[in-house]
């Protein structure tokens, strides 16, 4: 099994974040992710904390190997991004076991996405 980071970014109203109380909540992603998730995605828990630019998760997920794991979890978040009309304007920045490390450079990097190439950011 293998812990699978994942940091998505809530939408902005007028160039501003949406305020927390007016966005989706961690526990309501959680849930959505957990309905969402097809069995050879091999979810087996979900664990989410809010931010103040959005939401990270935790995704316990059950395959082979760690590129599977990777690409299972950013399969099922896209999913949910894209098929979910209450995560409308929400993105994917990070999704990855070196999500610190992808994070910190995308930071540094003038809003460039660095990450290892089979985790493509939204």
């Amino acid at each position: 099994m293998y812990l699978i980071n994942v940091r998505l970014r809530a939408p902005e109203i007028e160039g501003r974040l949406a305020p927390p109380g007016g966005r989706m909540s961690a526990r309501e992603i959680r849930r959505l992710l957990l309905v969402l998730a097809e069995p050879e995605e091999g979810l087996e828990h979900v664990y989410g904390e809010e931010r103040a630019g959005g939401v990270d998760l935790g995704l316990f997920i059950r395959r082979p190997n760690l590129d599977a794991a990777e690409s299972a979890a950013a399969r099922l978040c896209g999913r949910c991004l894209d098929g979910v009309p209450e995560l409308a304007g929400w993105s994917l920045l990070g999704c990855g076991t070196d999500l610190v490390l992808a994070l910190a450079r995308f930071e540094t990097s003038g809003g460039q996405v660095c990450q290892r190439p089979a985790i493509a950011a939204r």
